[in-house]
C-alpha cells in the first residue's frame, strides 16, 4: 500500500536505504515497501541470485526444483527441530488462509479467534480477524478485544470464554501490533494463551510475517516468549521485497490434500532463490547487532517526542509513533517527506521500518527530521 501522503511521488530507482525519484530527489526510506525490503534496495548479492535464475526456469507449479529444496533447507535452519517447512506462498494473506485450512482440517472445528487491531491480511477471512469490516459477516470468526484497550488478564478471560463456548479450531496472534499502535503483551501472557489453546484443542497460529527474521532483534518473537506455536507464519523480510511468504507446522501435523495446499505461484523457483539469497546474506551479517543499533539510535533520538504526548513503542527495527488526537499523523508524515524522509502513516500513527542495512548518518538524519516534525506538528 502506498502511503497516501506520498501518492504523487514517482520512484525511478533505489539503492540500499535511499529512493531516487524521477526528478533526481533522494529520499531516506523508512517505509521499505511495507517493511519487506529489510536488506536494502537493489542488494547486489540477492539480485545476483535472481538474475542467475532468470535464465533457468520461472514457474513449474508443484514440481520439485533445486531452488525450492535449497530455500527449504535455509528456512528450517531458523526453527527448532519440532517444526517442518510446509511451503512457500506469495503473500501473508495467502499463507494465513492456508493456515486456516490446516487448522480446520486437523481439529475438525470451524471457529476462529483473532484479536482487535491485528493485521493478518485483507481477504474476507483474514480481515475479519483484526478489525471491523461492515462489508463482511463471517459468524464462525470471533474478534476479541485486545491490549491496550483492556488488560492482559481480561483478554485471557475473554479467550477462555470463547474456547469454552464455541468450537474454536484456531487462534491467531500477532505478537507486536504493527498497524495497531506497536503494542505487545508480556511473555507470561503469551505462555498462558498458549496453554489455553493446548487445553482446549485450538491451534495457536503465530503471525510473524512482519516481526520475523530479526525485525525485532531476535530471529522470531515466539522464541523470546518460551512458547511453541502450532503454526508459524512468516514472510516480508524473507524476500527482501520479492512477494513471498512461508509457513512452518509442528511435525505432528501433516499437510493433506483436503487443506488445498499450493497455488499457481506458490513455491516458484524465482521466489525460492530470492529467499535463499536473502537468508544467506542475513547469516553473513551481524543481524542482531545491526538491529539493536537501530533500536538504540531511534530510542535515543526520539524519546523527547513523548513530551508532546506522542507515544514511542516498538522493538528492534519496528517502531510506532502513536499521536494524540491534537496532532495529525498524516500532516507530520507530510512534513517529514518535505525534508526527504519517507515514513508510513495509518490511522493516527506513523510506522518506522528502516532496513537493517541503513547508513548511520541517514538514520540519524531521518530521526532528526522526524523529531523536529513531531515537536512542531
Amino acid at each position: 500500500m502506498i502511503p497516501t501522503h506520498a501518492s504523487n511521488i514517482e520512484v525511478f530507482s533505489a539503492r540500499n536505504d535511499l529512493l531516487i525519484t524521477r526528478d533526481g530527489r533522494q529520499l531516506i526510506d523508512l517505509f521499505c515497501g511495507g517493511g519487506s525490503v529489510f536488506l536494502g534496495h537493489a542488494n547486489t548479492s540477492i539480485n545476483r541470485c535472481l538474475k542467475d535464475q532468470l535464465e533457468k526456469i520461472w514457474n513449474i507449479g508443484v514440481l520439485k526444483s533445486p531452488a525450492r529444496a535449497e530455500a527449504c533447507e535455509q528456512i528450517e535452519r531458523f526453527f527448532p527441530d519440532r517444526y517442518a517447512f510446509a511451503g512457500l506462498y506469495s503473500t501473508g494473506m495467502e499463507v494465513a488462509e492456508f493456515a486456516l485450512r490446516v487448522a480446520r482440517t486437523m481439529t475438525g472445528k470451524k471457529g476462529v479467534v483473532g484479536f482487535d487491531r491485528s493485521m493478518h491480511g485483507k481477504s474476507m477471512a483474514t480481515s475479519c480477524l483484526g478489525w471491523e469490516n461492515k462489508l463482511i459477516s463471517l459468524p464462525e470468526f470471533r474478534r476479541l478485544p485486545n491490549i491496550p484497550v483492556i488488560p492482559e488478564d481480561e483478554v485471557l478471560d475473554n479467550l477462555l470464554s470463547a474456547l469454552r463456548s464455541d468450537q474454536i479450531g484456531a487462534v491467531f496472534v500477532e505478537p507486536l501490533l504493527g498497524t495497531g499502535g506497536g503494542h505487545t503483551a508480556s511473555p507470561g501472557f503469551y505462555r498462558q494463551l498458549s496453554d489455553l489453546c493446548l487445553e482446549y484443542g485450538a491451534l495457536l497460529i503465530f503471525d510473524e510475517i512482519l516481526t520475523g527474521f530479526y525485525r525485532t532483534g531476535t530471529p522470531f518473537m515466539f522464541n523470546e516468549f518460551g512458547i511453541s506455536p502450532d503454526i508459524i507464519l512468516f514472510g516480508k523480510a524473507m524476500g527482501n521485497g520479492f512477494p513471498v511468504s512461508g509457513i512452518m507446522l509442528d511435525k505432528k501435523y501433516a499437510v493433506e490434500p483436503t487443506m488445498l495446499p499450493s497455488s499457481t505461484f506458490a513455491g516458484n523457483p524465482m521466489a525460492a532463490v530470492v529467499v535463499s539469497g536473502t537468508l544467506q546474506f542475513m547469516q553473513e551479517m551481524d543481524m542482531p547487532g545491526a538491529v539493536v543499533h537501530i533500536q538504540n539510535t531511534i530510542n535515543s533520538a526520539l524519546e523527547s517526542v513523548e513530551h508532546r504526548g506522542i507515544k514511542l513503542r516498538g522493538k528492534g527495527a519496528l517502531w510506532v509513533l502513536d499521536f494524540p488526537p491534537a496532532i495529525n499523523a498524516f500532516q507530520v508524515a507530510g512534513a517529514v517527506l518535505e525534508e526527504g524522509v519517507l515514513v508510513s502513516p495509518t490511522q493516527n500513527i506513523i510506522r518506522l521500518l528502516p532496513p537493517a542495512t541503513i547508513e548511520d548518518d541517514h538514520l540519524a538524519r531521518a530521526c532528526e527530521v522526524i523529531e523536529e516534525a513531531c515537536m512542531n506538528g
